[in-house]
């Protein structure tokens, strides 16, 4: 089952340790915590909020910050399916499991809590959807949202969505206020609450004709809105995901361009192998004397082994009736994780004894059968485990001291 997380920055703009404010054409834009609850909030100018808070450091909106980059890495540690905005100070990723990932949520909390500081935090919400997991942080700050489990991951608040933990909550979406809906402008939403409309399902028993005239066409896309089921939109991956060569003005011919291709592919799989990812889609650009060609692979059993990646490359027709290339591009679009193998080195005498035999000369040692494995299985992990006999052993003898 796929879950969306959606979380909101507070800070992440900003590099002070101390209370500051992020301006930018003097407004502010993000604030730290103790700013925060000095009353300062966003879209305020520079002059109202130093009112309330004195002697507060105000910082220029400069690219890219420190924590957010932080943010970012750790995301995409965890998952290729990131989408991030760091005007809103916002962004959503996917997970995917067979039950509610807390574990894997509490372990991404303390990464991300190792590159913030105490004036800097991130607000934490689990749905089906990303529209849900919005509208479920948003709905929270109005009022507790009945049937949500409320947890905190360190210093970093979570809300799970109702219909994750009680299937006969699927209807609950409706029963959010209209308080907490981003899409309708503040002024529209304060008539209609004057008006009785409270929820998103009174805005629903509302006949079209009759909110319409009232609030002009632009009331139709409300309903549509409150009913959205928004895919996420994945930001482009990081630099580590990426391999690519550019040649010379002249170019090279193909077989010295899939050489390119080849050295590119080794070098993508060994920075993955590092992060404890293999390819699961793999997107190809080449720009010939004609034009840029692009196509994409999909892997059907992910691995991190380059000679298997490139067996399966898949070259078009057009790319043989290049003259001359110029430059390759490598990206893997979509990873997977790689799975942990066990292999117990007492058991593989033969294997061993084979090695030992192929390099008589400098005389290879057992442990030294442990770097050809890792080769073919990066995440081989060293152990022993019981066998079935043993497991079932172990069950018996439970069941006799009972």
């Amino acid at each position: 089952m796929r879950y969306s997380l959606y979380g909101e920055c507070e800070g992440l703009l900003g590099e002070g340790q101390g209370p500051f404010l992020v301006e930018e054409d003097g407004r502010i834009i993000d604030v730290s915590r103790t700013a925060a609850r000095a009353g300062v909030r966003l879209g305020m100018p520079v002059r109202e909020a130093l009112a309330l808070i004195p002697g507060c450091r105000v910082e220029s909106a400069t690219g890219e910050s420190t924590p957010w980059r932080h943010l970012r890495q750790v995301l995409w540690s965890h998952t290729p399916w990131v989408e991030t905005h760091p005007d809103e100070r916002r962004f959503w990723i996917e997970l995917s499991g067979p039950r509610v990932p807390l574990a894997e949520l509490r372990q991404m909390a303390r990464d991300i809590r190792r590159g913030l500081t105490e004036e800097q935090r991130v607000v934490l919400a689990l749905a089906k959807t990303p529209w849900q997991a919005r509208m479920l942080l948003a709905w929270s700050r109005q009022e507790r949202v009945p049937g949500a489990l409320y947890r905190k991951l360190g210093a970093e608040p979570l809300v799970v969505a109702p219909d994750l933990l009680n299937r006969e909550d699927e209807a609950v979406w409706m029963r959010a206020p209209i308080a907490a809906s981003w899409w309708i402008p503040d002024d529209a939403k304060a008539e209609l609450i004057s008006l009785g409309v409270f929820r998103l399902k009174d805005l629903v028993e509302i006949p079209e004709d009759m909110l319409c005239a009232r609030f002009g066409e632009q009331a139709r896309i409300w309903r549509m809105k409150g009913t959205e089921n928004r895919g996420l939109r994945p930001d482009r991956p990081p630099e580590a995901w990426s391999a690519s060569w550019r040649g010379d003005a002249e170019g090279v011919l193909l077989e010295q361009a899939k050489m390119q291709v080849r050295l590119c592919l080794e070098s993508l799989c060994s920075r993955l192998v590092r992060l404890g990812l293999a390819v699961q889609t793999l997107s190809i650009a080449l720009w010939t004397d004609a034009r840029e060609i692009r196509w994409e692979k999909r892997i059907a059993k992910p691995t991190p082994q380059p000679d298997a990646l490139w067996a399966q490359m898949a070259w078009p027709e057009e790319i043989h009736r290049a003259r001359r290339i110029w430059g390759v591009e490598l990206c893997a679009t979509e990873v997977a994780e790689l799975r942990p193998v066990q292999m117990g080195l007492l058991e593989q005498g033969k294997a061993l004894d084979a090695l030992e035999a192929r390099d008589s000369a400098n005389r290879l040692e057992r442990l030294n059968a442990w770097d050809v494995w890792m080769s073919k299985w990066p995440k081989l992990q060293r152990g022993m485990a019981a066998d079935f006999r043993e497991r079932r052993l172990a069950l018996v003898l439970a069941e006799m001291a009972r």
